[in-house]
């Protein structure tokens, strides 16, 4: 599947713009192991050209990732 890379510090920021501050206030940063050890797994970069070949489409920015949660679980817009 197509995607992106973005950092948790970007996911926040694009939190921020669109759900607003009050949204951003709920996070508590926390150190895993766990979690760490799984997404280190994980490649930095990817090369999609096959999925899109195959007609598949990556959102194009985590805003619009936010913004799609929201809309499908018909979660109120936080301001």
């Amino acid at each position: 599947m197509p995607g992106f890379s973005t950092t948790v510090g970007e996911q926040i920021e694009a939190l921020r713009r669109v759900g607003g501050e009050a949204a951003v206030r709920l996070i508590r940063r926390q150190s895993d192991e766990s979690s760490a050890h799984i997404v280190s797994g994980w490649p930095g970069r990817f090369d999609a050209r096959r999925a899109r070949a195959f007609g598949f489409v990556a959102e194009s920015s985590f805003d619009e990732i936010v913004r799609i949660y929201l809309e499908d679980d018909h979660v109120p817009a936080v301001a």
